[in-house]
């Protein structure tokens, strides 16, 4: 690396000497990218900065620089820096440990681009989980909490494992934090009654389990009644946690708790109807790694938290990706002889609205189609609330539709495969729930569905970001 330092410099020297005697600096070097941070050889640990530094006669039309990180199980992973300081942070906790190569990529106004030499680094993270559990039994559930709880005593916390809960109960005034051990609960705090459909309560025990319990992976599941961000009349936005002495969160407040937090959460979880919506995912976007829930109801006792939590117990170092098909087949294994879905979805990538809203784009732009897409919506495999329905379903049909215009069916390929790209496991039991493929969306099939949602749903960042809303509001 010192090497390929020196001779950055020695070229920055040059150009800087012929801009001095009035040289043509484009007669020397148009464009040099070079990676500053890391440094080639180190091993790194936690938030990284990936930082880089162009130079030449074309530096000063450079718009991005990409880094490209190879290694590991994964596909290459590229971050994207921008001018002036060209750096962004690697969060080197959701890989494995291991070598892993970097490049940087510098790419200007005009089309140039200029590559760097590639850098190796060892990633050596000690691998500790805070899995924290958010349970409001403050309601119809409460017969079940227990239940939960000697699912996760049943394996309990480790060196490398804390279990860190936050319970609230219909019948007893106050809540409760636990560390769950092999057999047991430690109360760590006593705590007033508190509204757990307040967001600030959520952000509170949040901010509590990561100060007192600092990990290099954070799981995060949210245990409780849900429904996706549905209006109900009377109210805004449905959202999940619902408090039967209290309110709960909606949609918008749940993306400004996640907005809030110190870091993004590596692992989140809604044991809580309905949640796997792209319009959730939308709304809590970048601030987590992965999202795992469900598009169907979930039954009473959720997720088998005894079977989840011995997989981290087993092997610590578990890679996050493989650890969320776990919670996908423990669940659906659970529930064999039931009707259920689970999936787990990137919360890094946007790919999926943006080509949602192409395909939003091209159904407006072909209103002689509306006919048979409002047919093809009301066969669009559907949940518990009829106006969720499964986006794969509904771009599938849309493809496979004679006499769908071609925009509209090379959009609606495209959001299938965004959705394959994205999705890292689902899993279904049941036949009405075969066409099931790991991402729900509102897709109402009456002028009255969409009329009793477009005023809680105009709310959503997916609706400001996209046309869906527009293309609904022209379909109906």
């Amino acid at each position: 690396m010192k090497a390929l330092v020196w001779k950055f410099l020695v070229l920055v020297l040059i150009v800087f000497i012929m801009g001095q005697i009035g040289g043509s600096c484009s007669n020397c070097i148009n464009l040099l990218v070079v990676i500053t941070s890391p440094t080639n050889g180190a091993t790194v640990s936690d938030m990284v900065e990936l930082k880089a530094s162009v130079v030449g006669s074309l530096a000063s039309s450079v718009t991005r620089v990409e880094f490209t990180i190879t290694g590991g199980p994964y596909p290459p992973c590229i971050f994207t820096a921008y001018p002036p300081s060209y750096s962004t942070d690697w969060d080197t906790t959701t890989f494995v440990n291991g070598t892993y190569s970097i490049k940087a990529k510098a790419y200007t106004s005009g089309g140039t681009t200029s590559e760097s030499p590639a850098i190796s680094v060892t990633v050596n993270n000690n691998i500790k989980w805070t899995f924290m559990v958010y349970i409001n039994g403050d309601n119809n559930l409460e017969s079940v909490v227990q239940a939960d709880l000697n699912e996760m005593m049943a394996v309990g916390s480790t060196d490398k494992l804390d279990i860190i809960v936050q319970v609230d109960k219909y019948s007893q005034s106050g809540c409760w934090r636990y560390k769950v051990n092999q057999g047991s609960l430690t109360t760590l705090d006593t705590l007033p009654e508190q509204d757990f459909g307040d967001p600030n309560v959520l952000l509170n025990f949040i901010d509590w389990a990561m100060t007192n319990y600092p990990a290099s992976r954070y799981v995060l599941v949210i245990w409780d009644h849900g429904g996706g961000w549905r209006r109900k009349a009377g109210e805004a936005i449905k959202g999940i946690s619902y408090d039967d002495h209290g309110g709960y969160i909606d949609t918008v407040e749940l993306g400004n708790v996640f907005a809030s937090i110190s870091r993004p959460i590596h692992i989140v979880g809604m044991d809580a109807c309905l949640m796997q919506m792209e319009e959730v995912a939308h709304q809590i976007m970048f601030r987590g790694y992965y999202l795992v829930a469900s598009e169907e109801t979930i039954p009473g006792y959720g997720w088998p938290y005894d079977n989840i939590l011995q997989e981290i117990k087993n092997n610590p170092n578990i890679d996050l990706s493989t650890f969320t098909q776990k919670i996908v087949d423990h669940y659906v294994a659970e529930y064999s002889g039931g009707s259920v879905t689970l999936s787990s979805r990137i919360l890094y990538s946007r790919e999926v609205a943006y080509k949602a809203n192409d395909l939003a784009h091209a159904i407006r732009s072909n209103p002689n189609a509306w006919g048979t897409i409002r047919e093809i919506i009301s066969s669009t495999q559907r949940y518990y609330y009829t106006d969720y329905k499964d986006l794969y379903d509904f771009a599938r049909r849309l493809k496979d539709s004679t006499s769908m215009p071609t925009a509209i069916k090379n959009a609606a390929q495209a959001v299938m495969t965004a959705i394959n790209n994205v999705v890292v496991k689902e899993g279904h039991n049941g036949t009405s729930m075969a066409n099931s493929h790991g991402i729900s969306i509102w897709l109402p099939h009456s002028p009255d569905q969409f009329n009793n949602g477009k005023a809680g749903y105009s709310l959503l960042d997916f609706a400001h970001d996209t046309e869906w809303d527009e293309m609904l509001d022209d379909l109906y």
